[in-house]
């Protein structure tokens, strides 16, 4: 794992509200149920599908792999975290899944294959040191991984920030832009949230 400060204070701070919270989904900082599962919609409406290999970057809880359960989805899933505390309690929740306490960026050894859908779901907001570079490396890592696509999200410039909340707000143009590096097959959603987007990158065309 990544010994950036960061990275760091990523861990203490949910490792702190998972003590505080439990096995909720507050402890991931979310501020409600439904825009956390609302967010997991939209990256699924990607086109993941039954049979799909899927890896969660930043997996917290293993929250997704729960929503899929709960809405028959039979993703074959992997989660991954740098959070020792969550990995453990995600791992202890769901024993049949797959569950990885490393960084993307540093130490994960994903299959050769890869996986069809790498998805990351509020993984960005912390971020102070250079956080856009932060963003475009993992998602180029990301990219790497998947063989049909990418789905993240991130909170938006476009919204109105939270007065001394200090999270990273991120211009979605200038991140479309990035994805458009890595493949011209991409979609910007800004159609869910006043404050948050989200970006698909595929490998190939959509096919209907």
């Amino acid at each position: 794992m990544s010994g950036s400060a960061d990275d760091r204070r990523t861990v203490e701070v949910f490792s702190t509200s998972l003590r505080r919270h439990g096995q909720d989904y507050r402890a991931l900082n979310w501020g409600s149920r439904e825009g956390q599962e609302n967010r997991f919609r939209v990256l699924c409406e990607i086109g993941l599908d039954a049979g799909d290999s899927l890896l969660d970057v930043g997996c917290g809880l293993g929250d997704l792999h729960d929503y899929l359960n709960r809405r028959g989805i039979a993703a074959a899933y992997s989660g991954i975290d740098i959070t020792p505390d969550m990995v453990a309690a995600a791992a202890q929740r769901f024993p049949a899944a797959t569950f990885h306490c490393a960084s993307l960026l540093g130490g994960f050894e994903a299959p050769a294959d890869g996986f069809d859908y790498v998805f990351a779901s509020g993984i960005f907001y912390l971020r102070e040191e250079h956080p856009f570079d932060h963003l475009k490396a993992s998602v180029a890592r990301m990219f790497h991984h998947c063989r049909k696509g990418v789905a993240f999200n991130c909170l938006s410039g476009w919204g109105e920030a939270n007065p001394g909340g200090g999270e990273y707000r991120e211009d979605p143009l200038r991140c479309l832009a990035f994805c458009r590096t890595l493949t011209p097959w991409v979609v910007l959603r800004h159609d869910y949230h006043p404050g948050d987007f989200t970006l698909y990158l595929r490998k190939g065309a959509q096919r209907s």
